[in-house]
C-alpha cells in the first residue's frame, strides 16, 4: 500500500458510533473479513474501541480510549498500539479548561484555545469520525475548528435504503472536509451513528452489514467523480487554432538538447513549428515564455489511477502515466474521462494485473488458483489492449516461466515483484522484462530460501541489511551484467525507501520536506508519521541502506541499465521526488529529464510522444527554472499543455487547498 494511501487512511479513519454498549464492525477487504472493530460505549461521555486490520501481513492495531465534554468535543483520549507499517502508537491528549496539551511519537505540543476545539488524533480508531461527525452538527454552522490546526465542516450528500435479509436501514452519505485535498466520506445511519465506510477494495460496515458496500461504493464513487468531472469545465481551456510559445529555452529530449531563445508553434494538439523564424499564419493565442524553460510533459511509470491522481499529476506537469494495477473498470473509466477531456488528468497506459490467491494476495486485479487461469487471464487482458502483464509477491515461481512466455506471445512485458521463495537472477532468466522496486534487486542477494517476502519482510529486510552488502562484489557485478544482457527495466520507486528507510516519527518526511509546508495542515502532518519503526538501535542501519538504493541506482545507470521514474505513492509529488533522488545518486540532470520523458515514452512504445520535435503530440510543460541546473525547479510548473488543452497548476493546487508553487500565468 502506498504512503499516500495510508496517510488517507489513518486520516480518514476517524470515526464512532454511540451505540448502547457495544457495537462491532467488520473491516472487509475484495468482501471477505479480514480485521474488526469493536466500540465498548460506556457512557455517554467514555468509550473504548480497539481497532485492526490485516492487509498482507501489514495493518495497524490498537485501542483508542475517548473521553468527552459536554459539547462533544474531547477531553481526554488515549491510544496505544501499533500503526500500518509498524510503528509504535502511543498517544495522549487532555484538555483541562482551556488549555490543551497532547503527545504523540510525532507532537509533543501544548496550546490555549479560545474556542471550542475538537482534536484529530494522529492515530485513532475509525469510531472517531462518529464523534467528530456529531461535534460538528452540533454546532450552529457547521464549522468546528480542529486540532492541531484546521477546521472542518460537513455536508450530507445523499441517503439511500440498505437491505440485510428481512432487515432494512436508510443511509447517509456525509462529506467532511478539512483534512486533505478532498472531502472524506462516511456512510451514518438516521441517527448520525456510523454505519461504515468504503475505501476502494477495502471498507468497514456493521457486522453481518457487509454486503451493502458494493452498493454504497457505487453511490460514492459517482459523487468523488462528479467532484472532479466538475472541475475539468472550471479549469481547463481550450487551445483552438494556433497557439505560440515564445522566448523560451526549448528542452527538446533530443541530441539538440536546449534550445535557448527560441518560439514553438503548436495546431490541433501537435507541435507545428521551432525556431526563431516561424510561418507567417494567424496566431490564436501567445504566451510570452520570458526565458522559461520549456520541455515534454513527465511520465510517471508506476501508479495506480483515480481521478484524484490525475488532478494532481496534471498540475505537476506529469501528462502520461503507466497504471501498475488496478481495478479493470476503475482504470478504463479515468482512461476514458481523461481522454475526453471530461475529468483533468494524463494520458493512461495500462499494465495487467495477476497474483495467485493466497492470505497475502494483492486485493486488486486477476487471482489465480492454477498456472491455466494465470495464463487465461494473461489472454484476457491481452483482449483488453493492456500494453503489460504485472505479476506479484504471490505466484507460484513454477509458473513465471509459462507466464512470460504467454505474455511474449501476445507482444506483451512481464514485470512485477520478484514472487516469493523466487530469486530474482531466477525471474529474469525465466523471462521478465522489468522489476518493479528496487528493493526487489537487493532481495536477490538478501533473501534465503525461507523469506517470505510476501510479508513486510522485504522491506524490513533490505532495510536491515542492504547497507552492508558490497555493491562491487563479483556476484553484484555479475547479476548487474545479466540485466543489462537481458535489457531488464528497472522502476526503482526510489522515494518509497528514501522514506520508509529515513522517516522517523516526528521528522517531516525526507520525501515531501520541500512541499510539506505548501500542503492543507492534516497533509502536512501526515508527513511526520514514520513507516517502519525507525529508533535509536537501527536508524544507521537503515540510513545505510537507503543510501545503498541510490549507489545501486548509479550503478545501473553506468551498466546502460533502463531505468523508468515510478512513484506508487502520492501523485505529481513524488514523481518530483524521484528525479530529485536519481540526481543525488548521480545522473546528469539531462539524462534524468530524458528518463522521465522521451525514454518512458520509447518503454511505452509511444513515438508520438515525449520530445520537443515537429509533428510531436503538444503535451508540454513550462516551468520557471531550468532543470538542467537546478532539478527541483522540476517543481515549479507554471502551465500544462495536454494536446489540446491549457491548465494553469497554481489554479489547480489553490483549488485543493495547496500553496502554488509559482505565480499565476
Amino acid at each position: 500500500m502506498s504512503k499516500i494511501l495510508v496517510i488517507l487512511l489513518i486520516t480518514f479513519l476517524s470515526f464512532t458510533v454511540q451505540a448502547e454498549q457495544n457495537v462491532e464492525y467488520d473491516w472487509l477487504t475484495l468482501g471477505k473479513k479480514s480485521g474488526s472493530m469493536s466500540v465498548n460505549v460506556i457512557d455517554s461521555k467514555h468509550s473504548i474501541t480497539t481497532f485492526e486490520f490485516n492487509d498482507r501481513g501489514r495493518g495497524p492495531k490498537l485501542i483508542d480510549e475517548i473521553w468527552l465534554n459536554d459539547d462533544l468535543t474531547i477531553s481526554k483520549q488515549l491510544v496505544k498500539g501499533h500503526a500500518y507499517m509498524g510503528a509504535k502508537i502511543k498517544e495522549e491528549f487532555l484538555l483541562s479548561g482551556n488549555f490543551a496539551s497532547w503527545k504523540n511519537a510525532m507532537e509533543h505540543d501544548s496550546r490555549k484555545i479560545e474556542t471550542r476545539a475538537f482534536y484529530n488524533a494522529a492515530d485513532s480508531s475509525p469510531y472517531s469520525f462518529e464523534l467528530l461527525v456529531k461535534a460538528i452538527l452540533a454546532t450552529d454552522n457547521h464549522r468546528l475548528q480542529m486540532l492541531p490546526s484546521g477546521e472542518a465542516t460537513l455536508e450530507k450528500i445523499l441517503t439511500t435504503e440498505i437491505i440485510n435479509g428481512s432487515e432494512k436501514m436508510k443511509v447517509s452519505l456525509i462529506a467532511v472536509n478539512g483534512f486533505g485535498f478532498t472531502p472524506s466520506y462516511g456512510w451514518f445511519d438516521q441517527e448520525n451513528h456510523l454505519f461504515g465506510f468504503t475505501f476502494g477494495w477495502m471498507g468497514m460496515a456493521l457486522t453481518n452489514w457487509g454486503e451493502s458496500l458494493d452498493k454504497l461504493q457505487e453511490l460514492q464513487d459517482k459523487v468523488e467523480d462528479d467532484y472532479f468531472i466538475a472541475k475539468s469545465s472550471e479549469f481547463g481551456e481550450s487551445l483552438s487554432g494556433v497557439t505560440l510559445i515564445k522566448n523560451v529555452n526549448v528542452f527538446t529530449a533530443t541530441e539538440k538538447g536546449l534550445l535557448k531563445n527560441t518560439n514553438v508553434m503548436i495546431k490541433n494538439g501537435k507541435i507545428f513549428a521551432i525556431g526563431t523564424v516561424l510561418p507567417k499564419i494567424k496566431v490564436e493565442k501567445t504566451i510570452l515564455g520570458n526565458g522559461k524553460t520549456l520541455m515534454p510533459g513527465l511520465w510517471d511509470m508506476h501508479t495506480h489511477m483515480s481521478l484524484q491522481d490525475g488532478f494532481l499529476n496534471i498540475a505537476a506537469g506529469v501528462t502520461s502515466v503507466r497504471d501498475m494495477a488496478n481495478k479493470h473498470e476503475t482504470v478504463m473509466q479515468v482512461t476514458e474521462l481523461f481522454a475526453k477531456g471530461k475529468a483533468i488528468g494524463p494520458t493512461v497506459y495500462r499494465a495487467g494485473f495477476i497474483d495467485k490467491k493466497s492470505p497475502y494476495s494483492a486485493p486488486t486485479g486477476k487471482l489465480a488458483e492454477t498456472l491455466q487461469d494465470a495464463l487465461d487471464f494473461v489472454d484476457w487482458y491481452a483482449e483488453r489492449g493492456y500494453q503489460q502483464i504485472k505479476i506479484y509477491s504471490s505466484i507460484d515461481p513454477k509458473w513465471v516461466k509459462a507466464i512470460a512466455e504467454r505474455v511474449h506471445h501476445h507482444n506483451m512485458k512481464l514485470s512485477g515483484h520478484i514472487p516469493s521463495f523466487m530469486t530474482t537472477e531466477q525471474a529474469v532468466l525465466d523471462g521478465f522484462d522489468e522489476i518493479q522496486h528496487i528493493n526487489m534487486l537487493f532481495l536477490n542477494f538478501l533473501a534465503d530460501k525461507k523469506s517470505d517476502t510476501r510479508t513486510p519482510l522485504r522491506f524490513t529486510l533490505v532495510g536491515e541489511k542492504a547497507g552492508g552488502l558490497d555493491l562491487d562484489s563479483k556476484e553484484v557485478n555479475e547479476f548487474v551484467a545479466l540485466l543489462k544482457k537481458r535489457d531488464v527495466i528497472i522502476d526503482s520507486t526510489a522515494t518509497i525507501f528514501e522514506g520508509m528507510f529515513l522517516n522517523k516519527a516526528g521528522e517531516i518526511d525526507p520525501s515531501y520536506l520541500a512541499i510539506a509546508d505548501n500542503m492543507p495542515a492534516d497533509v502536512r502532518r501526515g508527513f511526520l508519521a514514520g513507516d517502519l519503526d525507525i529508533n535509536e538501535d537501527n536508524e544507521k542501519a537503515y540510513a545505510k541502506s537507503a543510501d545503498a538504493t541510490l549507489r545501486l541506482i548509479k550503478k545501473l545507470f553506468d551498466a546502460g541499465i533502463r531505468l523508468v521514474p515510478g512513484t506508487d505513492a502520492i501523485a505529481g509529488f513524488t514523481l518530483h521526488r524521484e528525479l530529485e533522488l536519481y540526481v543525488k545518486a548521480g545522473i546528469p540532470n539531462a539524462e534524468v529529464l530524458k528518463i522521465a520523458t522521451v525514454n518512458s515514452a520509447r518503454i511505452a512504445g509511444q513515438t508520438n510522444v515525449g520530445s520537443i520535435e515537429i509533428g510531436q503530440t503538444a503535451d508540454l510543460i513550462l516551468l520557471e527554472g531550468n532543470p538542467l541546473e537546478n532539478i527541483s525547479d522540476i517543481r515549479k510548473v507554471s502551465l500544462v499543455m495536454k494536446g489540446e488543452r491549457l491548465y494553469r497548476p497554481a489554479k489547480l493546487y489553490r483549488s485543493i487547498g495547496i500553496k502554488p508553487f509559482t505565480l499565476d500565468l
